[in-house]
């Protein structure tokens, strides 16, 4: 069931997971949405992690997306660092989470999952960061660039409209602008990998169109807690979705092997 909550004077959409069939001891596993995404994108992939897990799990829209509120005017390019250091806190509190978390974090929201795990280390059990930004290449222009002419003239819009309804517009705007802007150019969270002690698990499909290995590799050479590369042949941006089974069997199995989940 989809609840509503107010957050930093936000409404924003969420939903728990697994909720009658978790074990309680174990730590929630929060969801992260990309840039482009929302609960609903996430299909079945969250139900499917919990139940082998044996965790409850927690979804929910971003300021602009999905059943959330609209967003008014353009992001700041600190949004990513915001959403970690400010929206997600005030979430979980207003949710009484107070135990440390989990966290499944794609594209943008693994990049949130990171910097959240770097400025609250006691608050992080371990991180599952999926097609996730340290920095921007050349690709990650290109891809976006490419998203926003698939927008205008190959059917994008219309596709995102089934998720975002009227805020559609307002959602994929504020996202691309702010991504190629020239503020934005020089955008990286490299120097705060090193505060991440707790153990990570860096996925990515070896045919992402808006990032490559570097972006793992940067992730794995940097944290300073236990750290483990999956890169997947044959795998665009959304290896959750093109190679499920490979994801999820090695999430469960990573979760498990620091964490004693049965």
């Amino acid at each position: 069931m989809i609840k509503h909550l107010t957050v930093e004077g936000h409404k924003l959409a969420y939903q728990w997971i697994n909720d009658n069939s978790c074990n309680p001891e174990k730590p929630v596993i929060v969801f992260l949405h990309e840039g482009l995404g929302c609960m609903k994108l996430w299909k079945d992939f969250p139900l499917r992690l919990c139940r082998m897990t044996g965790c409850r799990g927690l979804m929910y829209d971003r300021y602009g997306y999905g059943e959330s509120d609209k967003i008014k005017g353009p992001r700041e390019n600190d949004f990513l660092y915001n959403e970690a250091a400010s929206v997600l806190p005030e979430l979980l509190q207003k949710l009484n989470i107070t135990e440390p978390v989990m966290l499944f974090g794609h594209s943008d929201g693994g990049t949130i999952s990171l910097i959240f795990a770097a400025l609250y280390p006691e608050r992080t059990v371990a991180i599952v960061a999926e097609s996730s930004h340290i920095f921007l290449e050349p690709v990650t222009i290109r891809g976006i660039k490419q998203a926003i002419f698939a927008y205008s003239n190959n059917g994008l819009k219309e596709k995102l409209e089934k998720y975002h309804g009227d805020k559609t517009d307002s959602m994929f705007y504020s996202w691309a602008n702010v991504w190629t802007s020239e503020e934005t150019a020089g955008w990286s969270i490299e120097l705060i990998l090193p505060e991440i002690t707790s153990p990570v698990l860096a996925i990515q499909g070896e045919n992402d169109n808006y990032g490559t290995a570097l972006q793992t590799e940067t992730i794995t050479s940097h944290v300073n807690g236990p750290s483990k590369l999956l890169h997947i042949p044959d795998c665009g941006h959304i290896p959750h979705h093109e190679h499920q089974e490979t994801v999820l069997i090695n999430t469960a199995e990573f979760f498990a092997g620091q964490f004693e989940l049965v």
